[in-house]
This record gives C-alpha cells, sequence and structure tokens, in this order.
C-alpha cells in the first residue's frame, strides 16, 4: 500500500516511535523548579546518557526547548533585533492589517521591556526571571510553541525518538533502554514515567513468546482430560501425541518455508492442535472400528482405504478454505492462512501415516480385544441428535438460508473494536501508564504529516503550513491537540490575542532553523532541506475516529504546486490497518464458502453434495453475525480470519458424516438406517474430535489480551454451532435428499438406490 511506502520514507527521514517520559509535579509545584540547579542536571544527565547511547535519533529535554527559544530571542550576533524571534515580530507589524497593528506593537514593546530588563549575563537557568521569561507568553500562559513539551504549568515531557524502520525486537530492546534509563531519574517534588506505543508492542511480543505457549499448554491439558474421559479406546491419548508431533512438522516446516511468527500467526498454534487432532482421533476409532465391531482381518488396511480418502478431503476443504485468507489486504493475514494450509497438509500426512504405524504395530503383537461399542452413550446420543424426521428437511434447509441470510443483512452493521488500547491487557503496567499520560496531559501518541519540497524554507510553503497546521486543530479539537514544526513555531511567537494570525516568511523559518539544537534539527526538517515534518499530538481516540480525520485531510489537503503532504507514522498505518480489515473481512468468509462449494462439487460430483455439505456452515456463519448483532459485541479485529477458519472446521465434520452415510449406503442400508448406523459408529469419534476442535479454539478466550479473547470466543462459538449443525441437521437432510437418490448417484452402486416412487424399508423389516 502506499501508506506503507510513505511511513517507510517518512521514518527514514525523521524517526520512528516516540518515548514519552511525562514528569508531573506535586501539586504547589511548577514545571519552573525543573530548570532549578539540582534538577537541571539530573535531567541533563539522563538526556546525556541516552544520547552517547548512539541508539537512538533524538531527545529532546526541557532544556533543549528552552534552549531553542532563547537562540531565537538572542540570536546569534548578540544583538537581539537581529533574532529570529523580533526579526519574525516585526515583519508580522509590517504585514499586519491597520487593525492589528497597535495591539501587536504593543505586545512586542512588553516581551521588549521583559527581555531588556535582565541584563545578558543573567539570561541563564540559574535566574528564575529568565526561566519566567522562555516559558510563560505576556498572558501568564505556557508559551503556544512549548505546548507539545510542556502541556500545562505542571507537567513536562521529554521526547525520545527512536530510530526508524526497526522491527519489534530492536525496537523494544531499544524502549527498554530509555524506560530503565529515565526510571533512574530522581527530581525533587516531582514523579516520571516513561511509555510510548513501541513499549505497548513490546509488551504484546513478549506475550506471544511466551502467553501463546501457555494456551497451547491449557489445550492440551483440556484435550487430555476430553480423551481420558470420552474416548474410550485403548491407548486413548495416542492421537494427542501424534497431534504434537503434526504440530512441530509443521511449524518447523513453516520456519524452513519462512513464514513469519505474527500477532496473528502465533494464534496458528491452539487453532491447529484443535483442528488438527480431528483426523488422528477419527483415524484411531476407525482402526477400533475395524478390528472390535468388522472383525477385519487386515484392519490397517481397510480403515487406510476407507477412511484415508476421506481425510484427504477434508484435508482440501480445509486448504481450500485457508486460501480465502490470501486475498486478504493485510500481509499477517495472508501469512496466517499459508501457515494453516501448509499446517494442516502436514498434520493430515501425519495423522494418516502415524497412528496406522504405531495401531499397526499393537495389533500385531497385541490385537485389540475389546466391547462393541455401538450402543454406548456417545454413539445413541448421536444417533438420538440425528433422529428429526426426513420430512422436516425442506423446513430445516429454507431455515438455514434464512438464518445465513439475517446475517448477511447485519454483517455489514456490526462494529470492530478499533482501538489499539482495548487490544492490551488493561491490567497490564504499560496500559495503565499510557492511560496516565491521557489522563494528565489529555494525549499518548501522534500523528505525523510529511511534506516534500524542492526546498521547503520558502514562503508558499510556510504559509501553507501554518494555514493547514491551524486549520486542522480547529476542525479537529478532540482528536489533534496541539502541532509542533518549524513553521508553527516561529508563527506561534508572533500570536497576539485578537489579532489575525499570520505566517512567517521563509526567510525567517530558515533562520530559525539554523539556530536549534541538532535534536530538534533532524525531527523537524529532512533530506537537505527538501522535506519538513508536522506533528500532532493527538488525544485518546480509537483508529475509527483517526480514520475520519486522516481520511478528510487526505481528500482535502491541498499544498501548493511542487510541494506534497502525506499523512505519515504509527497513527496513519492504524488506519491503513483498519481499512484494509474492514475493506474484504466480510469477502474472506463467503470467498472460503464459495473456494469449498467448488472443491466438493467437482470431487463428489453433485452441487447437491456440495451443497448439503455447506448447510452447517451456513447456519454458523449467519448465527455468529446475529449473536453479535443482538448482543451490540465490538469484534475484534482478529475476526477477520475467523470465517474461512470456521468454514474449514465445519466442513471437515460434514465432508466426513456424508462420506460416512454413502460408505454405509454402498454397503446396501437404506437412507434412514445408513445414517443411524454411521451415527452410531463415529458417534464417539465425533464427540470426542468435536470438543477437541472447540477447545482448541476456545483456550484462546484464556488469552489475556483481549485482542485475541474475543476472537477465541467468537470462533469457539462458531465452530460449536457448526458441529451441533452437523450433528442435528445434517442427518435428516442427507436422508431426504438421498430418498430422491440426490446423494447417492454416481457413487453408490445402482442397485442400492431407493426405488423410483418406491418407499424405503424401516429398521424393523
Amino acid at each position: 500500500d502506499q501508506v506503507y511506502k510513505d511511513n517507510v520514507a517518512y521514518q527514514d527521514l525523521f524517526g520512528g516511535e516516540a518515548m514519552l517520559t511525562l514528569i508531573t509535579m506535586d501539586k504547589g509545584h511548577t514545571v519552573e523548579e525543573l530548570l532549578e540547579s539540582k534538577n537541571r542536571h539530573a535531567i541533563d544527565g539522563a538526556v546525556k546518557e541516552l544520547r552517547d547511547s548512539k541508539k537512538l535519533l533524538g531527545v529532546v529535554g526541557p532544556t533543549t526547548v528552552l534552549d531553542f527559544s532563547a537562540k531565537l530571542v538572542q540570536g546569534t550576533t548578540g544583538n537581539p533585533l537581529q533574532a529570529p524571534a523580533a526579526l519574525a515580530v516585526n515583519s508580522a507589524i509590517a504585514r499586519a492589517p491597520k487593525a492589528d497593528k497597535a495591539a501587536r506593537e504593543k505586545d512586542f514593546q512588553t516581551t521588549a521591556a521583559k527581555l531588556l530588563a535582565i541584563p545578558a549575563d543573567k539570561q541563564n537557568y540559574d535566574n528564575p526571571a529568565w526561566v519566567k521569561f522562555l516559558l510563560y507568553d505576556n498572558q501568564g500562559n505556557i508559551r503556544k510553541p512549548l505546548r507539545s513539551f510542556f502541556p500545562d504549568k505542571r507537567h513536562a515531557q521529554i521526547v525520545t525518538r527512536l530510530e526508524g524502520n526497526q522491527d519489534i525486537e530492536t525496537e523494544g530492546t531499544n524502549s527498554d533502554f530509555v524506560v530503565s534509563t529515565m526510571h533512574g531519574l530522581k527530581l525533587e517534588h516531582a514523579s516520571v514515567l516513561t511509555t510510548g506505543a513501541a513499549v505497548l508492542l513490546k509488551s504484546i511480543n513478549d506475550y506471544l513468546r511466551g502467553g501463546m505457549l501457555a494456551l497451547g499448554a491449557i489445550a492440551i491439558a483440556i484435550m487430555v482430560v476430553i480423551l481420558l474421559v470420552l474416548f474410550d479406546v485403548r491407548w486413548r491419548l495416542l492421537p494427542l501425541g501424534v497431534i504434537l508431533i503434526g504440530v512441530i512438522w509443521a511449524f518447523g516446516l513453516a520456519g524452513y518455508l519462512g513464514i513469519p511468527l505474527t500477532l496473528v500467526t502465533i494464534a496458528g498454534l491452539p487453532v491447529m492442535l484443535g483442528v488438527g487432532i480431528d483426523y488422528a482421533i477419527q483415524m484411531h476409532a476407525r482402526v477400533e472400528e475395524e478390528v472390535v465391531i468388522d472383525r477385519e482381518a487386515h484392519p490397517i488396511q481397510e480403515t487406510a482405504r476407507n477412511l484415508g480418502p476421506a481425510l484427504l478431503v477434508v484435508t482440501f476443504d480445509a486448504i481450500f478454505a485457508f486460501a480465502a485468507l490470501h486475498f486478504a489486504k493485510v500481509p499477517m493475514i495472508r501469512e496466517f492462512g499459508l501457515l494453516l494450509a501448509v499446517g494442516i497438509a502436514v498434520i493430515c500426512l501425519c495423522s494418516i501415516i502415524a497412528p496406522l504405524s504405531v495401531l499397526g504395530i499393537r495389533e500385531y503383537k497385541s490385537p485389540t480385544k475389546g466391547r462393541d461399542f455401538r450402543e454406548g452413550r456417545l454413539g445413541r446420543m448421536v444417533v438420538k441428535m440425528g433422529s428429526i424426521p426426513a420430512s422436516a428437511a425442506p423446513g430445516l434447509a429454507v431455515a438455514s438460508v434464512l438464518i445465513f441470510a439475517g446475517g448477511l443483512l447485519v454483517e455489514g452493521r456490526l462494529v470492530l473494536q478499533t482501538d489499539p488500547i482495548q487490544w492490551a491487557n488493561p491490567h497490564s503496567q504499560v496500559i495503565k501508564d499510557l492511560h496516565r499520560l491521557e489522563d494528565e496531559t489529555g494525549s499518548s501518541s501522534e500523528l505525523g504529516i510529511f511534506v516534500q519540497s524542492k526546498g521547503v524554507f520558502t514562503d508558499d510553503v510556510a504559509k501553507w503550513v501554518d494555514h493547514f497546521s491551524r486549520e486542522q486543530l480547529t476542525a479537529h479539537p478532540s482528536v489533534l491537540l496541539t502541532d509542533s514544526s518549524i513553521v508553527t513555531t516561529v508563527s506561534y511567537l508572533t500570536d497576539v490575542p485578537g489579532t489575525t494570525p499570520l505566517p512567517p516568511t521563509g526567510d525567517i523559518v530558515k533562520k530559525a532553523y539554523e539556530v536549534a539544537p541538532p535534536d530538534i534539527k533532524r525531527s523537524v526538517i529532512g533530506d537537505h532541506g527538501n522535506a519538513l515534518n508536522i506533528i500532532f499530538r493527538t488525544g485518546p481516540a480509537s483508529l475509527e475516529e483517526r480514520a475520519k480525520v486522516v481520511n478528510e485531510m487526505r481528500d482535502t489537503i491541498s499544498p501548493p504546486t511542487a510541494v506534497t503532504a502525506t499523512p505519515s507514522g504509527l497513527a496513519v498505518v492504524g488506519v491503513g490497518l483498519l481499512e484494509n480489515l474492514e475493506a474484504n473481512r466480510i469477502l474472506l468468509t463467503y470467498l472460503a464458502i464459495g473456494f469449498v462449494f467448488l472443491f466438493l462439487a467437482a470431487r463428489l460430483r453433485s452441487v447437491v453434495r456440495s451443497l448439503l455439505s455447506l448447510v452447517p456452515v451456513l447456519i454458523a456463519v449467519g448465527t455468529a453475525s446475529l449473536v453479535a448483532f443482538a448482543l451490540s459485541l465490538k469484534l475484534s479485529p482478529m475476526t477477520a480470519v475467523g470465517g474461512p477458519l470456521v468454514v474449514a472446521a465445519c466442513t471437515e465434520f460434514t465432508s466426513l458424516i456424508l462420506l460416512r452415510f454413502v460408505e454405509e449406503r454402498n454397503r446396501g442400508l437404506m437412507p434412514r438406517e445408513a445414517i443411524d448406523v454411521a451415527a452410531s459408529r463415529t458417534g464417539r469419534a465425533f464427540i470426542v474430535s468435536g470438543l477437541t476442535a472447540i477447545s482448541g479454539v476456545a483456550v484462546i478466550a484464556f488469552s489475556s489480551l483481549p485482542l485475541l479473547r474475543d476472537f477465541g470466543i467468537v470462533v469457539a462459538m462458531n465452530v460449536a454451532v457448526a458441529l451441533l449443525s452437523a450433528l442435528v441437521i445434517l442427518p435428516p437432510l442427507l436422508v431426504w435428499a438421498d430418498e430422491r437418490n440426490w446423494v447417492s448417484k454416481g457413487l453408490v452402486k445402482p442397485e442400492h438406490l431407493v426405488p423410483r416412487g418406491g418407499t424405503e424399508p424401516t429398521l424393523a423389516d
């Protein structure tokens, strides 16, 4: 995206994220005391330590800002009248409307009198009068150019700019260095807090390194309980061992292929555990079935022949569902789809080879002598769940379409949680610090505007930047709090209450830039004078609210000819992320459904059979949207990957049920009898594999990150609804459709088809 390219160029010139050190004076004390000897030396020492590390682009502390102010007033020639501040004020007086001249002249005289009252040798920080002169305007307020660093009389900020375009690992290391350095800063009558977006990103990154492994361990523990309690077979924990090997293979191959671990792809661990273990459970259960019920002489071969092709079908179901994520506009979602597609293929291979190998050796050395489990509680329960009369099938089909259509209607009205602060653990220290920063200064982040021109020190550029900055602050007062640029720094020096603001000339802006400290120079001008930076401090706002501001800027921005101005920085990247997520979030789910439908229609050689497999999926997708709408839930941005994941998990169940139904029909059973036999034989495996699949996804709901927790809740609910639909609604649909030979025709021997116009024999017959 152009947003990405612009942000890379912007950070190359002006650096990356800002670390903010908030200094809060105790009640009854003001920021003037920060310039007293002891506090000033402590702050300057910490700033010097940061600068000397060579890890950072620049550090702007209280004395850095006031040094700049002093240079603007004093100049470099020894004559204050030739200083940039005096030149700017006199230029404004000369160009001012007649009605404003008197007020401007009076304000200038007041300022000059204060300055001349302080002898040149007393113009230093040990003189309280000099500090007050630099800090306050003629109305007794913090001077406007200083408010990004001195928001009010009790707060000051040290802004540490990280190098641009660093990965989270490097950025996190450097942010830790800033935090630890500032942690040692002890000031009289003041408290110190250091935080920033880089700290938030690092905390999320650190959680992903350890937290997802913890969630994976929880998922494994839950699966152990499910297998021990419900999976009544020999070596009942074997599927868990198989899936662990499969997941190791999957992530190993992902690493070999260079698929990165991101906020989204790391969530593939519990997902693959939950979805993938179904394969191993089905294979293990089928071997037991061939041994215990059918007494096959070669149970391993029979299992491979009967279930192997079905597992390949459901694997391709999943691969085609995950292929939809390739069309996502967010790279990490595309990578998540690739990881899952690769992972499921590898897990399928492992789930076929490992159980057959291990159980083959076991049956050769110690054959199983178990009891018939067709009448077990799980088998009976599944038969009961699917016992709705076939005559209800048309109504169920209509209901599923209506549910899906209802979900489709409300889908566009669902709201994403777009406040990044709400994505992280609200009880973490970094969130508490960011909230405190917002409470005390009104801001914890920034929005940059990247201005480019062949020479920015021109009257046209200065006039446009000044007008644009003031216009945006007026238009968006709740989102944009203050602005900072070399142009407005000079322009605000000439502001007088009750007069019309006037922009400085390009020549005066250049003179002001020339006296700026190096750290300020690096943050305001780049590319040898051909790029200019405008930084807006932003108030607490969601990405959606910021998107409105950014998009309005893009739509209305109109710099002079040969000048470009582009919103850039992390806030704009976040807005781009939101827009890309919303652009095709819904489409990804429908693409997944479409891809799976086309594959099944081709593989099963029937549109009807393909549609029948997708009925539970339609119900799950529609139900999820309706529930979220009814409860006014704010969806996590990660729900963009939830739809294809649900499609993959659901079609796995439905395809296995349909293919097993066809297998039983080929044995000569009539439709109702075939579905009942399939349910009784596979009920245990379906319930166990369904619960493990749900738990594998639902365990993400235990995450301390709301971003992941909401994803786990919504997707687990979808999978549960789809599994229930597959076991309750699909059986009567299959029976009803096959009474018309829509399921069996072409897959079942002709002699086993229901006679046209005939009636189906009952089990009693």
